[in-house]
């Protein structure tokens, strides 16, 4: 008999509400170290909620999580934060700081303390250079542009180096050739046995660079392989418009339309 598949993340009947609005009933979902998840759907379809829930900050109506097999409500601040880190859209800078400091605070969990090592620093340079911001070491955090900002985000989530990554449209204020660096980036932490979970709007990078989607529509929702779920009927019903696949040097892409 094989051994049981290990899931860094579970999510068991779980059911999200805002305010009386049910976004999510009832959601079976399993996440594997390995894997990397787009979570795609409309504005307000739920897809920030569930990573916030997934993370612990944010209160299921039903159902409940598991995180590395244990109930994520039992686990303490500093045991989640070993374990799973979290992206969020805005990163909100209350005073300056040298980026490199910034990036050293994911170290924390692991040190208890506010005083460095100097493994530490290696680990964040090293970060900083996976995000392609290594010639910003010493650069003040608050004069970062949007882009810039979130890159020493999620710079900062390597240095801590949990096992989930949690990210809330980590490509939303990127140029086009840092979303494609930010992708492959998460894409090679999922090969490296990571398991990355990422919402995305834009279902052409989500198809390209994940492995699987969890696909977020009114009252339905398709996960599995990204080549199975990034299929014109299911991306139709999700969003309420037509899409057309094109191939061009291997690559598939989905064309928008209007519904007829």
């Amino acid at each position: 008999m094989s051994a049981p598949a290990f899931f860094l993340l579970q999510a068991q009947q779980v059911s999200l509400q805002v305010g009386s609005r049910i976004l999510l009933e009832g959601l079976d979902w399993q996440v594997r170290p390995g894997e990397f998840w787009c979570v795609l759907g409309r504005n307000g379809i739920g897809k920030s909620t569930l990573l916030h829930a997934a993370a612990g900050l944010q209160a299921t109506h039903a159902g409940q999580w598991l995180l590395q097999g244990q109930v994520l409500q039992v686990l303490s601040p500093a045991e989640m934060a070993r374990h799973r880190g979290l992206l969020l859209q805005q990163q909100h800078d209350a005073f300056s700081m040298p980026v490199i400091e910034a990036v050293l605070a994911g170290r924390f969990v692991h040190r208890g303390g506010w005083q460095p090592a100097a493994q530490d620093r290696i680990l964040a340079l090293d970060a900083l250079e996976r995000v392609g911001l290594s010639s910003l070491v010493a650069a003040d955090l608050l004069r970062l542009s949007g882009g810039e900002r979130q890159r020493v985000g999620l710079a900062t989530l390597l240095a801590q180096d949990p096992g989930l990554y949690l990210l809330d449209e980590p490509t939303s204020h990127q140029d086009v050739a840092a979303q494609l660096q930010l992708m492959t980036l998460l894409r090679a932490l999922a090969a490296e046995g990571k398991a990355v979970v990422a919402s995305c709007h834009d279902i052409n990078l989500a198809s390209r660079f994940a492995t699987h989607v969890l696909l977020l529509g009114e009252g339905q929702r398709w996960a599995g392989p990204a080549q199975e779920i990034c299929r014109p009927a299911a991306l139709e019903a999700a969003f309420g418009c037509r899409f057309v696949p094109v191939a061009a040097d291997g690559v598939v892409q989905f064309l928008p339309l209007p519904l007829d």
